[in-house]
């Protein structure tokens, strides 16, 4: 029985007893997993089976239980076809239920084959004669048939009919020869070939083959020899690939027999090859595939059920199975086992091999432990993989911990004594009320040591909460828990001040209470005494219960005082100050509002009293630190003295006086009335009006002049920079083509489009002079010297606006509209493509980023990165054609694959409804995504902004990164302007945002938003916060992402690693990629 525990308290009667959760009917393909669903109610103290056809489950690397589900992790079509029952269990009664039977419908299809049904036998196959071939497949459900000849799709026509699974050829031909195969399809996919069926249609004028070629399977490196024997052939021809005829080199010899000899066959040499006998116009030709061997190497996940490392512990006498699965090798390879002493395990005996699975019947220690290894070989050699089996052997408790009774602070430490295996086979656990205590408390908490065979809990400093049952948990894999007896650690609180007392100002006169609390095992009685005075205190002070209470507080209240705390347990006590003062008081405050004259100095009174002494402290508008100019100066009474006011210093004043009894302030609005003739820097005496105009217009003359010289030589400047830029443009551009060897063409080129400019030409003129001077100079201040180089391709990636069909507005960006449409060039077949324009062209700063843009997708090659298609640059506006798909951009197609359908909150757009995504899909388009992005960092490109509108999806289910970047329509509000930058805030981490640091690091960051958009649908992150609140706790670190709960906890894992704070924490691309590989191959076993 495959069974599963559930420890909780038992309660209810026999008959409540019910199923929750039945096992359903699934539909599986043989290979795939399954998880067959139990659950009972209530769920306390319930064990459960399983049973199939009536029979308790037999143990099975590819079945485990998690609770009451059974999983099965490949299913089988013979093994698993029955009924499957679930049995849950009452463990105090025994009382148990039967679930109703669930069957796995298991979906499957063999290898094809074909057969010759008529005539009989093939050397009685003649031209004109009437020919059937059928194609064996054994599978389940209805299938579809389809014929291929050397490989090509055989199409029905008057002589070659088609009916299911059988292929007619009426009145054959010579041409009819050749290599046949059938594909058969169902539910459970399509049928593998493993070999051809060579038909020879004989006849008296054309070439019959004697000696037919075969499929081969060589060794890398080994020759590779392919017979094609014909008779009466004038001439035997080879094809590679449908190129040849092929002809004897070093590397191939064609004998004239025509056999084929690759002398050392390598990859290159993988493929179809043709052999065509030839016969005065008849040519009968049959293709064959030649392959490399191959074979890959072992990994953990081979292991069945799956390890997290290569050690298995069973208990002694116990049984136990482990599975190997082959690994992928051209031809299949051979699995087997070997035993510690390297000897081959057969399939019978004690220790045994059945079907590539190790069965250990009966564990024994001192024989049946050891390394055990699988090996798996073919012709291209052998790979291994070992797993280590430790016996192991039940434990014992020696001596349980003792019950102590400590005082509260003491340190304290419990033992336990047991026998058993050194770890990991031996774990103990302390156990505090039966719950598992944490093995690392802190050190000021305690400390769990196990010296082998002695385990010590240790207190430093025991706590009240610490009291309650300890006891040890000795576990040995294959074997129950066994647990100590419980020992009782009774903590006894001492006495002590809670809080302790701290010293006091009292304000004169007013009401006033000093508290002093302290606790023990008993009651305390407390009461406070006042030093140097009797124990009677004045009537207006009272002691209640530990509690003083001033009911007035008078100057001679001040003094030294000791709080007492007793009980059965002894004495303790604390003495503190009471200091008695006077809280600040105004005795002149500042008139309000005051009125001053520009020029003319003021004075704002402010003076205040109070024990000890308050000081005074101004303030303009709230701001502490802008009075600090010598014109203002603070009186020894308090009052602020302006020597000289300005029409600034209008505004709020704050008088603040303050000491040990508090605070008190006064505002007053200082008014400043403009002053005739005053000049803050001159001597008003001295200047009279004619002076003033004299020195006015002089100044405004001399201004205006300083303007005109700048603008003048500014004006120069950039004339002389732009024609430098261009000479340096076009110098590159024709070292470019010296490097093609067409410079003369490009320079009359250059001479003729000079000649047609005219007047109406201007403005493109001046657009293009810009693109190939500024534009492309600070593109290249920023780019390597490959970029630098790269600028004259871009006339070899030029299209023609005439290509593109009528343009459909997608949205809008920061260099203009997007558009997609369909380019067709030369009859060549239509494709969707994306069109974006550039408008603004005199904006360097948009320029750059365009030009950035370009680069990106023009470097790059990849399935998973759109394609650039081309450059439109004959007329305004620049337009970039760029790779597009047919479901169009992910996030769209996110929000219509939403069960309510609603549309985004940043985009109106209701889209068509799309079927939504499973976990198994969202881990292939994220899979496809890092592919895509790491081939960008493997380049060092960085692309500073992936989220799921920057993404597109194909109904293929592919993904590809793109950059349409539609910041203004629709997704504008999934941008932020941040120091005057259009920012995708909610997908970027701290350092791009704050400190303008991009990086691969940055896009790994991003790279997990969008694998969280793909979960939840085209959510926007953070949708309840705005961008301010998004900005704030970025900037604090406490901006929190959390992974959808469906996916699977290693990618949950993965995406908290790509969002941690640190970009050095981060995962490489490499990594990503590694590790969601490895999970998109655990959610398919």
């Amino acid at each position: 029985y495959l069974l599963f525990f559930i420890a909780a308290p038992a309660h209810g009667q026999d008959g409540d007893l019910y199923f929750s959760v039945s096992p359903a009917e699934h539909s599986v393909v043989e290979g795939l997993p399954v998880r067959l669903r139990c659950e009972a109610q209530p769920s306390s103290h319930v064990k459960y089976s399983w049973k199939i056809d009536g029979q308790p489950l037999a143990p099975s690397p590819r079945r485990h239980q998690v609770e009451g589900d059974l999983y099965i992790t490949r299913v089988n079509r013979i093994l698993d076809s029955g009924k499957f029952v679930c049995v849950a269990t009452l463990e105090e009664t025994g009382y148990s239920i039967e679930s109703s039977p669930a069957k796995i419908d298991v979906q499957w299809i063999s290898e094809a084959i074909v057969q010759l049904q008529q005539p009989k036998l093939p050397s009685t196959i003649h031209v004109d004669n009437e020919i059937e071939l059928r194609c064996h497949v054994d599978g389940s459900g209805d299938m579809k048939y389809e014929w291929f000849k050397n490989t090509v799709s055989v199409a029905k026509s008057d002589r070659v009919e088609i009916k299911k699974k059988k292929l007619h050829i009426h009145r054959a031909i010579p041409e009819d020869s050749g290599m046949y195969t059938c594909v058969a399809k169902n539910e459970a996919g399509a049928s593998p070939v493993t070999d051809s069926y060579p038909l020879i249609v004989s006849g008296n004028e054309t070439a019959t083959i004697k000696d037919v070629p075969r499929n081969l399977i060589t060794k890398r490196g080994e020759p590779a020899i392919l017979h094609c024997v014909f008779e009466n052939a004038d001439e035997v021809q080879w094809f590679f690939k449908e190129i040849g005829p092929l002809e004897s080199d070093e590397e191939r010899t064609i004998f004239e027999n025509g056999t084929l000899l690759i002398r050392a066959a390598d990859l290159r040499d993988q493929g179809f090859y043709s052999c065509h006998g030839i016969r005065d116009e008849t040519t009968v030709s049959y293709t064959v595939e030649l392959q490399i061997a191959y074979l890959l190497n072992f990994s953990v996940a081979a292991f069945e059920p799956k390890r997290p490392t290569q050690l298995a512990i069973v208990g002694e006498d116990q049984e136990f199975q482990i599975s190997c699965l082959e690994p992928l090798g051209l031809p299949s390879p051979k699995v087997y086992w070997k035993d510690p002493t390297g000897h081959i395990i057969s399939d019978t005996g004690p220790v045994r091999v059945q079907d590539n699975t190790l069965i250990i019947a009966k564990a024994r220690m001192g024989e049946d432990d050891g390394n055990y290894t699988c090996v798996a070989e073919n012709m291209a050699g052998e790979t291994d993989i070992s797993v280590q089996i430790v016996i192991s052997t039940p434990p014992s408790i020696i001596s349980s911990p003792e019950s102590l009774s400590v005082m509260e602070g003491d340190s304290v430490t419990l033992t336990c004594s047991y026998s058993g295996m050194e770890p990991p086979v031996t774990h103990v656990h302390w156990l505090k009320d039966e719950a598992q205590l944490r093995e690392s408390g802190g050190p000021t908490r305690y400390r769990v040591t196990d010296n082998h065979g002695n385990v010590t809990l240790h207190f430093k400093s025991v706590d009240l909460s610490d009291k309650g049952h300890y006891m040890c948990q000795v576990f040995t894999t294959g074997f129950p828990s066994l647990f100590s007896d419980p020992a009782i650690l009774t903590v006894e609180e001492k006495l002590k001040f809670s809080p302790q007392p701290v010293n006091k100002r009292l304000e004169l006169g007013s009401t006033a209470k000093v508290s002093c609390k302290a606790q023990g095992a008993t009651n305390p009685m407390v009461k406070w005494v006042k030093e140097g005075e009797d124990e009677e205190f004045p009537k207006h002070v009272q002691d209640i219960n530990g509690t003083l209470h001033f009911n007035g507080v008078l100057e001679e209240d001040k003094g030294r005082y000791t709080c007492i705390a007793s009980n059965a347990q002894g004495s303790i006590n604390h003495t503190i100050s009471i200091d008695v003062v006077i809280a600040p008081k105004f005795t002149v405050q500042p008139q309000n509002p005051t009125e001053a004259i520009e020029g003319y100095p003021v004075m704002l009174h402010c003076a205040a009293e109070g024990d000890p002494k308050p000081t005074i402290q101004w303030d303009k508008d709230s701001r502490m630190n802008n009075l600090d100019n010598p014109r203002f100066e603070v009186l020894s009474n308090g009052s602020l003295y302006i020597k000289e006011v300005y029409l600034s210093d209008e505004g709020k004043y704050g008088c603040t006086a303050g000491n040990s009894g508090g605070l008190k302030r006064e505002e007053v609005q200082l008014n400043v009335k403009a002053g005739d003739n005053y000049r803050a820097d001159m001597d008003l005496e001295a200047s009279d009006d004619g002076t003033m105009m004299t020195k006015t217009v002089t100044i405004t003359l001399s201004a205006a002049a300083g303007y005109m010289v700048l603008v003048v030589g500014l004006m120069l400047y950039c004339r002389y920079r732009r024609r430098r830029r261009k000479q340096q443009y076009l110098q590159e551009q024709t070292e470019e083509k010296i490097e093609n060897g067409d410079v003369q063409e490009e320079q009359t080129e250059l001479k003729e489009t000079g000649n047609k400019v005219n007047s109406t030409n201007k403005k493109k003129e001046n657009r293009d002079s810009h693109n190939k001077s500024d534009g492309a100079d600070t593109a290249h201040s920023q780019s390597s010297n490959q970029s630098r180089k790269s600028k004259s391709n871009y006339d070899k990636i030029a299209a023609s606006r005439s290509n593109l069909k009528e343009l459909k507005p997608l949205g809008r960006g920061e260099f203009g509209e997007i558009y997609s449409t369909k380019y067709q060039v030369d009859g060549d077949k239509e494709s969707l493509v994306m069109v974006k324009s550039l408008i603004n062209t005199k904006d360097e700063i948009a320029l750059q980023e365009f030009k950035r843009h370009l680069d990106l997708v023009h470097k790059l090659n990849h399935e998973n990165v759109v394609k650039l298609i081309g450059l439109c640059r004959e007329e305004e506006p620049d337009y970039m054609i760029l790779e597009y798909t047919d479901w169009g951009d992910l996030k769209q197609f996110l929000i219509a694959s939403r069960k309510d359908n609603n549309s985004s909150p940043t985009h109106e757009t209701k889209a068509p409804r799309a079927p939504q995504l499973s976990v198994a899909q969202i881990l292939s388009l994220s899979n496809q995504a890092a592919k895509g992005l790491k081939h960008l960092a493997d380049n060092r490109l960085v692309h500073k902004d992936i989220a799921a509108r920057n993404c597109l999806i194909a109904s293929n289910l592919t993904i590809k990164i793109s950059l349409p970047c539609m910041t203004k329509e629709p997704y504008q509000q999934e941008y932020t302007k941040h120091r005057n930058q259009i920012i995708p805030l909610r997908w970027l981490p701290y350092e791009a945002v704050y400190e303008d640091e991009y990086s691969t690091k940055s896009d790994v960051y991003s790279f997990s938003c969008l694998v969280w958009e793909m979960f939840h649908q085209g959510e926007l992150p953070f949708n309840k916060m705005n961008d301010e609140s998004v900005l704030t706790q970025l900037k604090t670190q406490t901006l929190t992402w959390k992974p959808h709960k469906a996916a699977p906890p290693a990618l949950q894992e993965l995406q908290t690693q790509c969002w941690a704070n640190d970009p050095r924490e981060r995962p490489t691309f490499d990594e990503v990629v590694s590790k969601i590989g490895e999970i998109v191959v655990d959610s398919c076993l």
